[in-house]
């Protein structure tokens, strides 16, 4: 079969293929939180497009309440000397090093084993901690709630995707991928 007749099949073919459990999960996931914001529609009296109106979201947590871990030496402020001893240690240094422990494969292994207790689909939890960033996107994360959207495999075993509950003026969905040991489950919410 050439490109152009299996093109042609492709564009032939008018049944999608079927969703996974977890697919069909996020779907309706999606549908039931726009379900929830959706406070009314409003249809327009000349044939125009109905327009919906929704509830206003949350506010975001205050940053102060989530202090970080981790303390970030920036390369400018460094002394001459302490410049040029980074880069012949390191010469693709970057502009800012963190002081955040990296994990020993036995404490990966270990927090990867304690997260199978809680670690599933749709389970809500908070983010507590946050990777270092120099812009300080990551940071705006720290006490965020949200739901696991999708689990990783190896090797990224030690991460997590969550799907952000809308916070102030956001009207997308956000879905950021996350270390699980900054994670947290909430309790009694599903």
């Amino acid at each position: 079969m050439d490109e152009r007749e299996e093109v042609e099949h492709l564009l032939g073919e008018t049944e999608r293929p079927a969703l996974s459990p977890e697919a069909q999960w996020r779907a309706g996931y999606r549908e039931a939180q726009r379900q929830r914001r959706l406070a009314g529609a409003q249809s327009d009296l000349f044939g125009g497009r109905t327009i919906e109106h929704f509830h206003r979201n949350p506010k975001p947590p205050d940053p102060e309440d989530w202090p970080l871990e981790y303390e970030i030496t920036r390369f400018q402020d460094l002394s001459p000397e302490e410049q040029a001893r980074q880069l012949a240690a390191d010469p693709h240094t970057p502009w800012a090093r963190s002081t955040r422990k990296k994990l020993t494969p036995e404490e990966r292994a270990a927090m990867i084993a304690s997260a199978a207790n809680w670690l599933r689909l749709g389970q809500r939890v908070r983010i507590i901690g946050t990777s270092p960033s120099i812009d300080g996107t990551n940071e705006r994360r720290v006490g965020r709630v949200g739901v696991v959207w999708r689990l990783c495999g190896e090797p990224f075993a030690d991460y997590v995707h969550i799907n952000l509950d809308l916070i102030g003026q956001e009207r997308t969905e956000k879905v950021v991928f996350v270390e699980l040991r900054d994670v947290e489950p909430i309790e009694g919410e599903d």
